[in-house]
């Protein structure tokens, strides 16, 4: 599917701009399309400190919050924590429960089974707890809608703590909405109306990061705190898709750069077992390396696996790693296999026709509906539902695109649905079988998507030209990392450039390798399956097969969208252009 390239053009003196940053003007521009602010806020854009990180006490409840924890320590009351089975959930864990042993608590912890429980507390977890003599219940990363399980737990005379970062429920009182809490004895989520924190947009490993911060500092041990906490919690922002803005950033780019030299054994055996190396990572390599190994534990098995992983050392984090690994390449095929079922499934009933795509895969993995919509989505630039079976009806996950918010357009056909949830970009929701075809139907109907609408677009930074990029050029596109949701890597674009030469790559000859003339200098060029993504473009634009594309492109002029790099070769560093998408001039 051919995309629209739209270029970003926010007016400013980018020529005083690049002098006072002291980076070229290119990098300027992405900069300010990144960060339009003032030139203060642009150089603490560039150089996030620790410094600024916000006081956890500014978060509304942290002081109760911590009280009932100091209450149980010095009671030595027994205390249960309660995550959630994704890369966000093990992290709150493993913080938490590691801080609080090295307290002398006499702390547990409880992950949910993803079939079996669902998602977040529930009351058969309460009852448990209750059975075992807990006496004060933590969650992390869930919670903040878990209404019924909060009050038994009142009910039952424990004590229980919410540690959330997920959107408060609310109920509509004429034209406004009122934030509904659960009946906690503390509620720490910066999104809850009066919370005074500055930053909405943490994850929950942020959260309960804060929560351990401020309870060491109460305690008077807070010294070694962010050394120890702050990587999980980097991890957890970077894996659970988080804006890469304001404290994010700060807590990713630091967090991080400790990632490279910890010494957590089960971490470094995940990362042998990926042949990875943490002094090489990046937010890559954990949104598409680790963080998958970790999800693929409470999507396949159970979540338990994930923090155990974080504790074990020795052979022990040699096996849970390698099984965590073993699990993320099964969910990896898989997630293939149900890909290939949608497309046939799509080409079979003409689906690529709705403006909203709604599939029914008897046979995969709810687990793996969402990744699946969201491959779907990428595929077609739709909203797409995959739904499996289960024994509570069909059940699955929404996946959307800018122009469109798959919650609303769920709230609008809520006849047809059990239960929904989520928010404009995605959802979960189960129906009853024979409510399928009028939820399709309804959604289509209901839609208002345009063509235009169902167009990719692509953002482009700047225009670039080839001759400009070196070596130093490439090195100073690094001050703008850490990349990731809203910090994408910037993209360039060059008009007219003449293709020199065309070299097949790959061992099935689908990747491209091109040389460009530029100026006086020959400049390469490198197009991850460009066969393939040229054959569509011919097809699409030029309504012809593209048999022999050496000879179709042989001395053509192209119009570019890239990215610079460098490519290391037998101890030869090269400058190249890794593209993002090419069309004929």
């Amino acid at each position: 599917m051919q995309s629209k390239w739209m270029m970003k053009n926010i007016r400013t003196d980018y020529g005083a701009l690049s002098r006072a940053l002291n980076l070229p003007e290119e990098i300027a521009r992405c900069l300010v399309n990144r960060c339009p602010g003032t030139l203060e806020e642009m150089k603490a854009y560039l150089h996030p400190s620790l410094s600024d990180l916000h006081d956890p006490g500014l978060m509304k409840d942290m002081d109760k919050a911590v009280d009932l924890i100091l209450t149980a320590l010095e009671e030595e009351k027994r205390i249960r924590l309660v995550g959630d089975f994704d890369i966000d959930g093990s992290m709150s864990i493993y913080i938490a429960l590691s801080a609080l042993r090295e307290v002398d608590a006499l702390v547990d912890y409880e992950i949910p089974d993803r079939v079996k429980d669902g998602y977040g507390i529930n009351k058969d977890m309460v009852e448990k707890a209750k059975e075992e003599g807990i006496n004060l219940l933590i969650t992390f990363d869930n919670g903040i809608s878990a209404f019924e399980a909060v009050q038994h737990a009142k009910d039952l005379g424990m004590d229980i703590i919410v540690t959330d970062h997920h959107d408060i429920p609310y109920v509509m009182e004429g034209e406004k909405k009122r934030q509904v809490l659960p009946p906690a004895d503390a509620v720490v989520n910066p999104k809850q109306e009066g919370c005074p924190y500055p930053y909405k947009g943490l994850c929950g490993a942020v959260v309960a990061f804060k929560l351990i911060t401020k309870l060491y500092e109460v305690m008077g041990m807070d010294e070694d705190v962010i050394e120890r906490y702050l990587p999980y919690a980097a991890i957890a922002t970077v894996g659970d898709i988080m804006d890469l803005t304001g404290e994010n950033r700060i807590i990713v780019k630091h967090g991080l750069s400790l990632l490279k030299n910890i010494q957590n054994e089960g971490l470094l055996a995940l990362a042998e077992a990926a042949d990875l190396s943490l002094k090489e990572v990046s937010t890559y390599s954990i949104g598409f390396v680790l963080g998958p190994c970790f999800n693929a534990a409470g999507r396949l098995a159970t979540a338990r696996k994930s923090v155990e992983l974080l504790f074990s050392e020795g052979e022990e984090a040699k096996r849970l790693a390698t099984e965590l690994y073993q699990l993320n390449q099964k969910r990896k095929a898989m997630t293939e296999e149900g890909i290939v079922l949608a497309e046939d499934m799509i080409r079979t009933h003409g689906y690529q026709e709705d403006h909203v795509m709604v599939l029914h895969l008897e046979d995969v993995h709810e687990s793996l509906a969402g990744i699946i919509a969201g491959r779907v989505k990428e595929r077609y630039y739709r909203p797409a539902i995959v739904l499996t079976t289960t024994e509570n009806g069909l059940k699955g996950s929404a996946r959307s695109i800018e122009e469109y918010n798959i919650f609303e357009g769920l709230s609008s056909v809520k006849e047809h649905l059990k239960k929904f949830g989520g928010h404009p970009m995605a959802a979960g929701l189960t129906i009853e079988e024979e409510h399928l075809n009028s939820l399709r139907e309804s959604l289509n109907r209901n839609s208002e998507l345009s063509e235009e609408d169902l167009l990719p677009k692509v953002r482009i930074d700047a225009r670039l030209s080839p001759g400009k990029i070196t070596e130093s050029f490439v090195n100073a596109l690094d001050a703008l990392e850490p990349f990731g949701k809203e910090n994408p890597k910037p993209v360039f674009a060059e008009k007219g450039l003449t293709i020199s030469q065309m070299y097949f790559l790959g061992q099935n000859k689908d990747h491209l390798k091109f040389l460009f003339q530029s100026e006086n200098s020959l400049v390469e060029g490198i197009y991850f399956y460009g066969v393939k993504k040229l054959e569509d473009y011919y097809r699409e634009v030029h309504g012809m097969e593209a048999e022999r594309l050496d000879l179709l492109l042989k001395d053509k002029k192209v119009d570019l969208l890239f990215y610079p790099d460098l490519n290391t070769y037998n101890g030869i560093t090269r400058v190249q252009m890794k593209i993002l998408d090419l069309r004929i001039s």
